[in-house]
């Protein structure tokens, strides 16, 4: 479970080291409000899940009917960068201490 959550964690900095290039390249990525680049940063989290087939909640031994909209969660909740996946690994700590 640990290295299926540090590799989610790598994809989320990759996520945010590629939208922040995206951004550069693109400034009307940035527009007046975040929309934008939380639209770019889902799309590049989703398609990496989708091409690495990372899905957290297989690696998690939850059973998925389809694994691709385990690779859209996963791509989604990586998008929302390190805070989002700092807050999931504590939770998943958390409730391995309580089950031992």
């Amino acid at each position: 479970m640990v290295d299926s959550l540090t590799t989610v964690a790598l994809l989320a900095l990759i996520v945010e080291v590629v939208t922040n290039g995206l951004k550069a390249a693109f400034p009307i990525i940035k527009g007046k409000n975040k929309s934008g680049s939380r639209i770019t940063s889902a799309a590049v989290g989703t398609a990496l899940c989708l091409t690495t087939q990372i899905g957290i909640l297989q690696n998690m031994n939850i059973t998925v009917s389809h694994p691709v909209l385990d690779y859209i969660i996963t791509g989604i909740i990586i998008s929302r960068g390190s805070n989002a996946v700092h807050d999931i690994i504590h939770v998943f700590n958390e409730k391995k201490k309580v089950d031992n």
